[in-house]
């Protein structure tokens, strides 16, 4: 594995980010890698808080479209 041609893999998607759930969950991520003394449970409620004030605001996916979205997340 060539892991430089794999980050500049990764900062090519990442520029191409439009969604600022996703870029904010992305650093989160990187901030608990980063750092071992995250705490989880606040991480966790984090995220839950995050999800339900996005299904508040609409932003849902139908069974369909989450079936579509999981398909990508897949290996390829």
């Amino acid at each position: 594995m060539d892991i430089k041609a794999e980050i500049n893999w990764i900062h090519k998607e990442i520029d191409k980010v439009k969604d600022p759930s996703f870029v904010e969950k992305l650093k989160h991520l990187l901030q608990s890698i980063n750092n071992t003394a995250v705490d989880t449970d606040s991480a966790y409620n984090i995220d839950i808080n995050n999800a339900l004030d996005d299904i508040s605001k609409g932003n849902i996916y139908n069974e369909d479209e989450a079936r579509e979205i999981a398909k990508k997340w897949g290996r390829k």
